[in-house]
């Protein structure tokens, strides 16, 4: 059977654009991966992935780091708030003994009892304060980078002992008794020193307050 001119029509095309693939082929007989957009796609699926969960490594390293660092903080500050508290606790505790045994010497209406309480009180409290001073000095020291606050401890333990040997040098009050003139003005001389202790308590307590209050280097 002849061909018609149709199908010898479409054996030219045919053979025009096999011809062209050839030169196509002949030209660049590797075509480049990189032009694939099939390739692309998923290179640039692999790359997105590979850079997310760098990415979200990093800012897990960096919020974990940040929080390290803010517990190590706030422990840190927590330590000298319970300092603070301790310190102001303490000193407060002993100085009250003080001044209760102190207020003995003023009036006559006391009761042996009530005299008995007092001075048991004091005693109790010299001894504990004996103990704690030593502790909250070591306290002080290691939580605190102001050396004025440890400085301004030592007065008020210097204080304190000389508000204990002022006591002690007191005649015991008895009751229905009229404390003499001399007795009373060095039991006001003592009442003075634990006025000075809580002055200095004070102080030291606002620098230790100011310093919870600088941040960290």
């Amino acid at each position: 059977m002849s061909l018609t001119n149709a199908d010898r029509r479409r054996i030219r095309e045919v053979e025009s654009l096999k011809e062209e693939i050839r030169r196509e082929l002949h030209h660049d007989p590797e075509p480049k991966l990189s032009q694939n957009p099939t390739f692309l796609l998923v290179l640039g699926f692999l790359l997105t992935g590979i850079a997310g969960s760098g990415l979200t490594y990093f800012w897990k390293q960096r919020d974990w780091k940040n929080q390290q660092s803010y517990l190590v903080q706030q422990r840190a500050l927590d330590k000298k708030y319970a300092v603070i508290e301790s310190t102001f606790k303490e000193v407060a505790t002993t100085t009250a003994a003080a001044e209760d045994v102190l207020s003995l010497y003023y009036g006559d209406s006391w009761t042996e009892k009530e005299i008995q309480e007092r001075f048991d009180n004091w005693e109790k409290t010299s001894r504990n304060w004996r103990i704690s001073s030593k502790v909250l000095k070591a306290k002080l020291a290691s939580s605190f980078q102001n050396a004025a606050i440890y400085s301004v401890f030592e007065k008020i333990v210097d204080k304190r002992r000389q508000l204990g040997r002022a006591i002690l040098h007191l005649p015991r009050r008895k009751s229905n008794t009229t404390v003499p003139p001399a007795i009373q003005n060095e039991a006001a001389a003592a009442n003075q020193l634990a006025d000075e202790i809580v002055d200095l308590l004070q102080n030291c307590g606002s620098q230790m307050n100011l310093e919870t209050k600088v941040p960290p280097n």
